[in-house]
């Protein structure tokens, strides 16, 4: 390891490989001093690691014990410093400097680079907490925004779905902009126990449940009348909503939490572990506490995949899930790839690695756990949106026909009007379709950000506290990996 001093401030240790990278990128420079243990002095660093721009060139003889210019080989007074190079030298104690000022690896990223990037991640999660509370649900052509008037929900549990994700979200966007550091990672971290905290205090709350529109289907829609029935009395079929306390997004998905306890638990933890520890490593990459966290993850997103639970071990329903549902099989198979290479990122960035290295594998396996959600939930979403607008075009299809049929042959522009008019009241099926898309896709987005919002708060809240403060740059300055 080697021991970089520079005008009476010390850096380092640092490997062979990384000081010859930190002197070629300009980091280091080639006057500055090294020291090696076991040397008996001080030396510069182009001396020990070589390379590097504007490095001085030895003479054909040695290089000279103080300075390190070089001498030929019968010379005894160095021409650069006028050292005896016969006379012993003072040791390394003459630059030593208090190990609180020591700096192990430069910064992986400027001051100015840093706090927006942290600031960014979560004012962005802000964001989507506050659009989940805002948007409305959908269910059976028919919307419903459960935020304008919470006050007149039956139960509380219900208007805490309603108010905590916008409560949290503006909370979060105020702290992106008015804080840094520890600080905002304590009120974070507050916010996700008084969420977690209420959840496990009552399992309603835990599930998510918001007003939704349920169409009353308990009276079928008429067949259209054959020809010469037509009686010219209007009858439109009308549309019976309620709405019901459910959650609209876990029953198409077909998910139900209860049954896979053990599994999620197993998650959770993985995924807080790469979360924290990949994350914070990214912002400080020699942190071994980061370190830890994130090799705690890794293991457990390995063991979540091949841990057996109700329905047997996760890999192999994801293979098994081919044969019903190719889509869900390829996103579960995707998803599981993606996880477990995160994982395998975590294990193989150790400490010892270069520092660029290290913020790269970080910020990989960080990207892939976060993206790896969506693999599943997008095709299966997807077919959602297109089996739920494929049935609302259908009643509403029926609907129009049955209206029409009422009319029987038209022989008067005054029949034709009467006609319109009826089919007025009743929803056009183009409309259907447009608004089954729109509708869908939109309840999709509100549950991904309320339940996703919800999974990263803690991951934040720790990762701010680990990372705590970052003091803006001063003296030495380095550019980015």
């Amino acid at each position: 390891m080697i021991h970089v001093s520079r005008e009476g401030q010390q850096f380092g240790p640092y490997t062979q490989e990384d000081a010859q990278a930190y002197l070629a990128e300009g980091s280091l420079l080639a006057t500055d001093l090294g020291w090696t243990e076991g040397s008996a002095e001080w030396v510069p660093l182009s001396q020990l690691v070589g390379g590097g721009e504007g490095s001085p060139s030895p003479g054909p003889g040695t290089g000279c014990p103080k300075c390190g210019a070089g001498i030929e080989a019968d010379q005894v007074i160095c021409l650069s410093c006028g050292h005896n190079v016969d006379d012993p030298i003072e040791g390394p104690e003459v630059v030593n400097v208090a190990p609180q000022e020591k700096r192990k690896v430069p910064p992986s990223l400027t001051y100015e680079n840093e706090v927006a990037d942290r600031s960014s991640f979560v004012n962005s999660v802000g964001w989507g907490l506050l659009m989940a509370s805002l948007m409305p649900v959908f269910g059976d052509g028919q919307w419903n925004v459960p935020f304008w008037g919470f006050w007149k929900l039956s139960e509380w549990q219900l208007m805490f779905n309603v108010l905590a994700p916008g409560l949290m979200g503006a909370t979060l966007i105020f702290l992106a902009t008015s804080m840094h550091g520890r600080g905002r990672g304590v009120i974070i971290m507050v916010l996700a126990l008084v969420m977690a905290g209420v959840v496990i205090a009552d399992e309603e709350v835990g599930r998510f449940n918001v007003p939704t529109p349920v169409e009353d289907t308990s009276e079928p829609i008429p067949e259209p009348l054959k020809e010469g029935e037509g009686t010219g009395v209007t009858d439109v079929p009308e549309i019976k909503i309620e709405l019901e306390n459910k959650n609209v997004f876990y029953e198409k998905m077909d998910f139900e939490p209860d049954d896979h306890m053990v599994s999620i638990l197993v998650f959770i933890v993985a995924w807080f572990g790469i979360a924290i520890g990949a994350k914070s490593r990214y912002y400080r990459i020699e942190s071994a506490p980061a370190y830890i966290i994130s090799t705690i993850g890794a293991l457990a997103m390995i063991v979540f995949w091949f841990l057996p639970g109700m329905y047997g071990m996760p890999v192999m329903a994801a293979v098994e899930a081919l044969s019903d549902n190719i889509y869900l099989g390829a996103g579960l198979l995707l998803m599981m790839v993606m996880q477990l290479t995160a994982a395998g990122f975590c294990l193989i960035n150790t400490l010892g690695k270069r520092p660029s290295q290290m913020k790269k594998f970080a910020n990989i396996a960080v990207m892939l756990t976060v993206t790896s959600i969506a693999m599943p939930v997008l095709p299966v979403w997807g077919k959602v949106i297109y089996e739920e607008t494929v049935d609302d075009h259908a009643r509403a299809q029926k609907r129009s026909d049955y209206v029409g049929s009422q009319f029987g042959k038209i022989w008067t522009g005054a029949q034709m009007t009467q006609k319109n008019l009826a089919l007025d009241k009743v929803e056009k099926p183009l409309n259907a379709v447009i608004g089954a898309v729109c509708g869908w896709l939109m309840t999709g987005v509100k549950y991904v950000a309320w339940l996703g919002g919800v999974l990263i708060l803690f991951p934040l809240g720790i990762t701010e506290m680990i990372c705590g403060t970052r003091e803006q740059d001063e003296g030495f300055i380095v550019q980015q990996q």
